[in-house]
């Protein structure tokens, strides 16, 4: 069906990136889950603030010259008054610009894929939802995580009761690779900078992805949260290590770990959940595996590419045969193939697989920056208990 709908279009979207340089961490990555199903095409971008880095990102990406900006709000209106404009544009900026960035296109109808947390704070997120909510344009959030086809399995395992009534949630996100702090401040990661996101930032980065995973595989969130946040670093601005308890409707207790100083881990995003008929494990390093132990068996591990054996949306979600592992770029991709898909479906008039509506979009991202802040207050009130 996805084959006949870009058939049916005709060509790939027209695309622009606002941030994703080359000297970003990240826009390389998204430049290559773009790619993947040929839905889309760079014609634009304002690719960095510094000309020098703009010129070259340009150059780096084919842009044509007249067609590489300085300033986002440049872009969007020079793109918007062109009888080829940009039709889509991804924001990969320090989430300090999303929400003006966001704001800048979703105004002039234009399409939007954000990278997370979708804005500095609440008030921004608020304000942001009400923008995508009046605008004619699309918006989703690049959750990458949750376009694995496994965490796209659980989902669907959770919602259809197989693993029961949810007793217990747990997901931590903890990376080894931030032991020591650059000396040279102008060469942190914004994640280690307190003006983009306050001193609860690794909330804004890694955070953002572990609620959202609570969230997109068990279809709910913490009514309240006590959080406890340290500086564990010599030099660092910002807290680097969390432990969070999590209260959820019935006297359900979870938990969350999020930690940047996690000696040895490379990655460590991961979940459990727990059900009174069995439970679900996943871990990112072993993306195409998700443990499945019914209550009284043993534990059976599904793995991807199995389509006559996986759930309709876990089957959407993979691309290779079985025993091809498909990995992060692909996951990626598919968030990116699925937001075309809303985008061209929309143009075309025509009914889309209810799968592709999974993409994470702007009432997750309100839901992030309560939690967020609720942390901040649990936090700063000596580690309390705090409503979302």
């Amino acid at each position: 069906m996805s084959y006949d709908l870009l058939a049916d279009f005709g060509r790939p979207l027209r695309w622009g990136m606002v941030g994703g340089g080359t000297d970003s961490l990240i826009g390389e990555t998204h430049r290559l889950a773009a790619r993947v199903d040929g839905r889309y095409q760079l014609v634009t971008g304002c690719l960095s603030y510094d000309p020098a880095i703009a010129k070259r990102s340009a150059e780096v990406c084919l842009l044509e010259p007249s067609r590489s900006y300085t300033s986002f709000e440049a872009m969007a209106e020079a793109e918007a008054n062109r009888e080829d404009g940009v039709e889509v544009v991804t924001v990969c900026t320090p989430p300090h610009l999303h929400a003006a960035a966001s704001e800048a296109f979703l105004k002039r109808d234009i399409a939007v894929l954000c990278e997370k947390p979708m804005t500095k704070n609440l008030a921004e997120a608020r304000a942001l939802k009400e923008t995508v909510d009046s605008s004619q344009a699309k918006f989703a959030l690049t959750h990458c995580y949750t376009g694995y086809p496994m965490v796209r399995e659980a989902r669907a395992l959770i919602s259809s009761g197989a693993i029961g009534a949810i007793r217990q949630i747990e997901c931590d996100f903890v990376s080894g690779p931030f032991l020591d702090e650059n000396p040279d401040r102008s060469k942190r990661h914004w994640r280690f900078l307190p003006e983009y996101m306050g001193t609860a930032s690794i909330l804004g980065e890694i955070g953002a992805h572990a609620i959202n995973m609570i969230s997109y595989t068990c279809g709910e969130l913490p009514q309240s949260v006590l959080a406890k946040m340290v500086t564990l670093t010599p030099g660092r601005e910002v807290a680097d290590d969390a432990q969070i308890l999590l209260q959820f409707p019935g006297n359900r207790i979870g938990r969350m770990w999020l930690s940047f100083v996690a000696t040895g881990s490379e990655h460590g995003l991961a979940f459990r959940v727990f059900g009174d008929k069995g439970s679900l494990q996943w871990r990112q390093e072993q993306p195409e595996q998700l443990i499945h132990t019914p209550r009284g068996e043993y534990a059976r591990t599904i793995t991807s590419g199995h389509l006559d054996r996986l759930t309709p949306l876990g089957a959407h979600s993979c691309r290779l045969r079985e025993g091809h592992p498909e990995g992060y770029v692909l996951a990626f991709a598919n968030l990116y193939r699925d937001f075309a898909d809303q985008i061209i479906g929309s143009r075309l008039g025509v009914a889309l697989n209810p799968h592709v509506s999974t993409v994470p979009g702007a009432d997750e991202g309100v839901e992030t920056l309560r939690f967020f802040e609720a942390c901040v207050r649990s936090n700063d009130a000596g580690s309390t208990w705090q409503n979302l």
